[in-house]
C-alpha cells in the first residue's frame, strides 16, 4: 500500500491504527459504483484529450474486476483496492486513474449511486404495505373498533379508519423518501478533494454517464455535505417510528384484557412456560429496530454536528448506518404488510367495550345542545355527572335507570326529557359512526372515498417509482456504450 498511496511521504501505517480507520469492512456495497465511477472517469479524461484511446481503452478494460472485497486489511477502502487492482494489471497507466479526481469526490458520488436503487426499493415496498393496508381498509369499513386517547376508550372508530390513518402517515414518508431521492440523485464527481481540479474533464458528462439528473454544483459542498445521507436515515426513523406506533396500537388492542384485534397465528409466538400464552412477537421486534433505527439517526447527527467543511474521515463512521436502517426498516415493512393482511376485528368485544365505556358520552352531550340548546359546557357537565353517577352505581350503560338519571341531570340545566329509544340509539356505537359525516370521518361513505383516493395516489407514485427504476436500469447501458467505442477504436 506504501508505494501506491504513501509513496515516499509516509511511512508505513501502523497495522492496529490501520484497522481502526479502514472502512474496507463496509464498502462492499459501494463497489460497483466505484468501479462504473472509475469506467466515467476514464472517458472523460479520454473526452478531454488527455489518455489517449490505447491508454483509455487499458484502464476501462482492466476496471472489469469481478472479485469481491477481501476481508483482510490489506487496503484501507475499495477506492485503493479498485486503483490497485487496475495498476497491477496496466503497469505505470494506471497511475492516471486518479487524476482530477480524489477519494472525496468519488466516494460522495458511490454513496449516492449506491443509495439511488435502494430509496426506490423502500418506497415501492412501503407503498405494498399501504396497499394491503387500504385494502384491509375497503373489508373493514363497518368493523367497529374502539378508538383510544390517553390509553382510554375515547370514541367509536373503524378498523378501515385506523387502518387509513397510519396509511396516511406512510405516504408521507415515501413522499420523502421520493423528495429525498432527487437530492441525492445529483453528482459530486470533479469537485476533487474540495476546490476542483485543473483538469478540463466535462462534468456534465460525468453526471449523464452515472446516471445523474443534476450536479452538485459547489465543490466545497459536493464533498463535505451528507445532509441527503441524514434525511435518508431521518425518513427511514420516520417510517420505523409509524410502524412502532401501530405495533403498540396492535399489541395493546389484542391483549387478552382488551382482546379487539386478533393477531395471526403465523405471526405470534407462545411461552416455553404457559401454554395459555399468545404473544405478538412480530409487532414486538418491530418496536425494537425502530430503536435501532432512531440510534443510528442520532449517531449520524452526532458525527456531523461538529465537522468543519470540505473531507473529513468522520463521514466515513455515517455511511454503515444508511445500509442498516434500509435492511431493518425493509425487513420490517415486508413482514409487516403480512400481518396486516390476517389482522382481524373482535366486533362483539368491541361494541361491548364501547358501550360499557360511555364512548359515546360526547355524542349524548351534542345532542342535548343541538335538540335543547342548552351551551355546550353546561351539556358536559351534565353528561359527566351521569356517567359519574352510573359509575358509582356500577349500571348499564342500557338500563332505564341509566336513562332516567340522564334525563335529572339534564333538567338541572333546564334540558327536557327525551324518549328510551333516541337514548338507547345515542348509545350505539354503529349509529354514532353513521352520524358521523362530517368530511374525514370514519363514516362508511367517507372511508370509501378516501380508499379509492389513496389507490390512486398510490398507483401515482408506483408509477414514477417504476419510471425511475427503468430510468436507473438503463443507465449502465450509456457507459458501456462509451466504453466500448473507446475500446472498439471508434470517437466516442
Amino acid at each position: 500500500m506504501r508505494d501506491l498511496l504513501r509513496g515516499e511521504r509516509l511511512d508505513k501505517m501502523d497495522e492496529e491504527a490501520l484497522r481502526y480507520t479502514a472502512s474496507i469492512a463496509d464498502d462492499q456495497p459501494l463497489l460497483d459504483s466505484i468501479i462504473m465511477i472509475n469506467k466515467a472517469h476514464v472517458i472523460a479524461l479520454h473526452q478531454a484529450g488527455i489518455l489517449d484511446r490505447p491508454q483509455a481503452s487499458k484502464l476501462l478494460n482492466a476496471l472489469n474486476i469481478k472479485e469481491d472485497l477481501p476481508k483482510t486489511f490489506e487496503f484501507e477502502d475499495a477506492h485503493m483496492f479498485v486503483e490497485q487492482k487496475v495498476t497491477e494489471n496496466v503497469g505505470k497507466v494506471g497511475g492516471y486513474l486518479n487524476l482530477g479526481k480524489s477519494r472525496n469526490d468519488q466516494v460522495a458520488t458511490a454513496i449516492r449511486m449506491t443509495m439511488r436503487a435502494p430509496i426506490l426499493a423502500l418506497a415501492s415496498s412501503i407503498l405494498d404495505l399501504v396497499e394491503a393496508m387500504v385494502d384491509k381498509a375497503s373489508k373493514s369499513t363497518t368493523k367497529i373498533i374502539p378508538s383510544y386517547t390517553h390509553l382510554q376508550i375515547a370514541q367509536p372508530s373503524t378498523m378501515a379508519h385506523w387502518l387509513l390513518a397510519y396509511g396516511e402517515m406512510l405516504m408521507r414518508d415515501v413522499d420523502r423518501l421520493l423528495e429525498n431521492y432527487n437530492r441525492v440523485n445529483c453528482s459530486p464527481m470533479g469537485a476533487g478533494a474540495s476546490a476542483g481540479t485543473t483538469v478540463n474533464i466535462d462534468r456534465q458528462l460525468l453526471a449523464k454517464l452515472l446516471g445523474f439528473k443534476s450536479i452538485v454544483e459547489n465543490s466545497l459542498d459536493a464533498v463535505s455535505s451528507r445532509d441527503f445521507l441524514i434525511e435518508f436515515i431521518y425518513v427511514t426513523a420516520s417510517a420505523a417510528l409509524t410502524i412502532s406506533r401501530m405495533s403498540e396500537d396492535i399489541n395493546f388492542m389484542s391483549n387478552n384484557q382488551v382482546g379487539v384485534v386478533r393477531v395471526p397465528d403465523a405471526y405470534a409466538s407462545t411461552s416455553s412456560a404457559m401454554p395459555q400464552k399468545k404473544n405478538s412477537v412480530v409487532t414486538e421486534i418491530a418496536r425494537a429496530r425502530a430503536g435501532t433505527i432512531i440510534g443510528n439517526l442520532m449517531s449520524a447527527i452526532c458525527t456531523y454536528k461538529a465537522l468543519p467543511s470540505s473531507y473529513n474521515l468522520d463521514l466515513q463512521e455515517m455511511t454503515p448506518k444508511v445500509w442498516e436502517n434500509h435492511r431493518l426498516l425493509k425487513e420490517t415493512v415486508d413482514v409487516f404488510r403480512k400481518l396486516i393482511e390476517g389482522l382481524d376485528v373482535d366486533e362483539k368485544r368491541s361494541c361491548d367495550l364501547l358501550v360499557s365505556e360511555f364512548s359515546t358520552a360526547m355524542e349524548l352531550a351534542e345532542y342535548v345542545t343541538v335538540s335543547m340548546k342548552i351551551p355546550f359546557r353546561e351539556a358536559h357537565h351534565a353528561v359527566g355527572a351521569y356517567v359519574r353517577r352510573c359509575m358509582e352505581e356500577s349500571l348499564d350503560p342500557k338500563s332505564q335507570r341509566a336513562h332516567s338519571i340522564l334525563i335529572s341531570e339534564v333538567e338541572k340545566y333546564g334540558g327536557s326529557t327525551f324518549g328510551y329509544e333516541t337514548y338507547l340509539s345515542l348509545l350505539d356505537p354503529r349509529q354514532s359512526i353513521i352520524k358521523k359525516t362530517i368530511y374525514g370521518s370514519p363514516n362508511p361513505s367517507n372511508t370509501e372515498k378516501m380508499i379509492h383516493e389513496r389507490c390512486l395516489l398510490i398507483g401515482r407514485r408506483r408509477k414514477s417509482v417504476l419510471e425511475e427504476a427503468s430510468r436507473l436500469n438503463s443507465v449502465s447501458s450509456e457507459l458501456e456504450r462509451f466504453e466500448k467505442e473507446i475500446i472498439g477504436g471508434e470517437r466516442a
